[in-house]
């Protein structure tokens, strides 16, 4: 009898070690948010932790819209010349990474450029070109010195000022969701914000790392122009495929110069910039591609300790690829030629 008792005994124990030992499982979910489609996948016990993060973004979304009337970044903007506005810890978190980003790019990347932002209308049904006179008022408004933070508050101090956080709010999001992952013991996560992905920690299937595939703007099917093998990192791509307007047969890019205000064209298709700040890649990604292959190139070799670039361009003999030095043992397969600078 006792024989039997404790044969049973280890048969419950054996099967409680075997529960407990058991690999989390992965649980995905898609939804729409930040004006696209979001993917997520996490390794983990209990798939209410996909309930936190979308929350978390859905909450995020609404504090960093311009277009959201209730937002805290549209109150702002609307106090501009009168008063500042307190707003949460994570807005002022994202403006001060905003304001960070504009000193990384030498004003490349602006915050303030909400007023010629609005005057291009690119996200909507319109087919008319801002006049000269207009875009030169909604420059001047861009001056980083309107910009201030001081003791929770957002100020803008000239009436007219518009924050925009649009070039970088996605890899701000993903940084918070990915640190929220962290915290609640993931250790593998596929964060995808519409081309926008963070990955946290490696496949718990081998312990290998994500392949997360680089567009090429070239192929209507999706097929990757290159990709990359990264754990712990985001990997953030800006294109101008992504939103245009085409006006008198003339296409209009969603990227424009801070200093003249105009829609930016360019020779480059894409850019792609590997990073564990996903906002510092978000914004990158951004004045990379405002800038035009040359000034890229240069503004790529002051930053070999912040991040990795990708450059995509087109040259009269197709597709050019560049990318740098740090990245080298990333990219686990290329469709194209690629010059490491």
């Amino acid at each position: 009898m006792k024989r039997k008792i404790f044969v049973a005994v280890a048969l419950i124990l054996c099967g409680l070690v075997s529960l407990y030992a058991r690999e989390p499982e992965r649980v995905s979910r898609e939804s729409f948010a930040m004006n696209t489609l979001i993917r997520m996948s996490v390794y983990a016990d209990d798939e209410k932790i996909l309930d936190e993060a979308f929350d978390m973004l859905s909450r995020l979304d609404k504090e960093l819209s311009m277009y959201d009337p209730s937002s805290d970044i549209s109150m702002v903007n609307s106090r501009s010349g009168v008063e500042g506005v307190e707003v949460s810890s994570e807005v002022i978190a994202a403006v001060r990474d905003s304001r960070r980003i504009y000193d990384i790019t030498g004003g490349v990347f602006n915050p303030l450029i909400g007023p010629v932002t609005r005057l291009w209308k690119i996200n909507q049904a319109d087919n008319t070109i801002p006049p000269p006179e207009s875009l030169d008022a909604a420059v001047k408004l861009s001056d980083i010195s309107n910009l201030v933070i001081d003791d929770g508050k957002i100020f803008l101090k000239s009436r007219g000022c518009v924050l925009d956080l649009g070039g970088m709010a996605k890899g701000f999001a993903s940084d918070k969701l990915a640190d929220m992952f962290k915290a609640r013991g993931v250790g593998a996560a596929l964060i995808d914000l519409g081309g926008n992905v963070y990955v946290v920690g490696r496949k718990p299937e081998d312990s290998s790392d994500w392949n997360i595939g680089v567009r090429d703007p070239s192929s209507p099917y999706g097929v990757p122009a290159l990709v990359l093998s990264v754990h712990d990192t985001s990997v953030i791509t800006s294109g101008g495929y992504e939103r245009f307007k085409t006006v008198n047969g003339k296409r209009y890019s969603h990227f424009f110069d801070a200093k003249t205000g105009e829609s930016v064209q360019n020779d480059l298709l894409s850019v792609t910039i590997v990073s564990p700040d996903g906002s510092l890649a978000d914004g990158l990604a951004t004045a990379f591609m405002a800038s035009g292959y040359e000034k890229a190139v240069s503004m790529m070799k002051n930053i070999p300790d912040l991040a990795g670039v990708i450059l995509i361009r087109q040259t009269a003999d197709g597709l050019e690829v560049s990318a740098s030095e740090n990245l080298r043992s990333a990219i686990s397969r290329s469709s194209y030629k690629t010059t490491f600078i």
